[in-house]
């Protein structure tokens, strides 16, 4: 129990009970259409009954024409607000607080799912970059309005403000395009009008990419001067690590990090309580767990009640594939999630 794990702490407005964040990941528990599910609400709940401090939820789209797959999320006007409502409530019932990761696809929608092909930041019109801004402020209205904490911009993993950021996806020749600032335009944009619409005790944070987007303190540097409560940094070629249990991009976030008055986690390679504790020791102020509760969504709860000090996943990111193959989220795991199998299976 004398671990800095469970230390309570502080991000913006929110106070959480200890150190622990569920980073965002994927969950592919919405159906078909985009709309929210009872599934994804329980899991939701279940990450905060046992001990996670924050719940990230899987990344959520501003625009159902711009989807990742069939089971992601849609946060627009079509949402049900009281499934949001109860989620949170929920959530907050178990001592935990709970944000929505926003995010617009970019080059990574999918063309099956939506019927027409990805875009670059170029085929973007002003007017439509406009809409972006005011989809993003909409989805944080609503998670407002729900009772929700906060959300999180996604800023990483090549999706659309990403795309913006990374000089080679950026092909563009106006003010969003050129030096690390333009670059960074539309992001201040939306973070800017979600602050305007949401107010200061609703918390802002980015996931941020820590190689493949330009010099990561300048970066953040940028987050900072543009009002963010917290900066989640992640490894953007997280998918050729596999089998590595290690924190990874510990380092350069540590030598980033100087100077930089904001509440920082690290999530990537982290999967025992060793390795969390090495990470908030090093300084950074929490950490953030992802396939670990995948895999296992009691872990910190057992780590917790001393059972486990090891995560069971195998870092083998069979989890990228399971949902769709066999309808589980890890290759662990036994029992088909009839939620997966309803969007994944074989249409009638």
């Amino acid at each position: 129990m004398n671990s800095p794990l469970w230390v309570p702490g502080t991000i913006g407005p929110m106070q959480i009970k200890n150190r622990v964040i569920r980073a965002a990941t994927n969950e592919h528990l919405a159906h078909r259409d985009g709309r929210l599910s009872q599934a994804w609400s329980d899991n939701m709940i279940q990450l905060a009954q046992n001990e996670v401090g924050l719940v990230i939820t899987g990344h959520m789209s501003v625009d159902r024409r711009e989807r990742s797959d069939e089971g992601q999320a849609v946060l627009d006007e079509q949402t049900d607000l009281e499934l949001l409502k109860r989620t949170a409530q929920g959530v907050h019932e178990a001592g935990g607080r709970i944000v929505a990761q926003l995010n617009h696809c970019g080059k990574k929608a999918s063309e099956r799912v939506n019927g027409h092909p990805p875009r670059l930041p170029a085929q973007f019109t002003l007017e439509e970059l406009d809409r972006v801004v005011e989809q993003f402020r909409t989805a944080a209205l609503l998670c407002r309005q729900a009772g929700f904490d906060g959300v999180q911009i996604h800023n990483a993993y090549g999706h659309l403000l990403a795309n913006f950021l990374n000089h080679v996806d950026n092909r563009r020749t106006d003010e969003y395009a050129g030096s690390l600032e333009n670059r960074f335009r539309l992001t201040a944009r939306v973070i800017r009008a979600v602050r305007e619409s949401c107010g200061p005790e609703f918390a802002i944070l980015v996931k941020v990419g820590a190689n493949g987007y330009g010099d990561l303190r300048s970066l953040l540097k940028l987050y900072q001067a543009v009002g963010v409560d917290g900066v989640e940094v992640c490894a953007v070629d997280f998918d050729a690590k596999r089998w590595e249990k290690r924190a990874f991009c510990l380092e350069e976030l540590l030598r980033a990090r100087e100077g930089i008055d904001l509440p920082v986690s690290l999530v990537g390679g982290i999967f025992s309580q060793r390795t969390a504790e090495r990470v908030l020791l090093s300084g950074i102020p929490f950490v953030s767990f992802s396939r670990a509760l995948l895999c296992q969504p009691d872990f910190i709860a057992r780590m917790k009640r001393g059972e486990q000090e090891e995560s069971r996943c195998q870092v083998c990111d069979e989890c990228f594939q399971s949902f769709r193959r066999r309808y589980v989220r890890c290759i662990l795991h036994r029992t088909p999630v009839p939620q997966l199998q309803e969007v994944f299976g074989p249409k009638e």
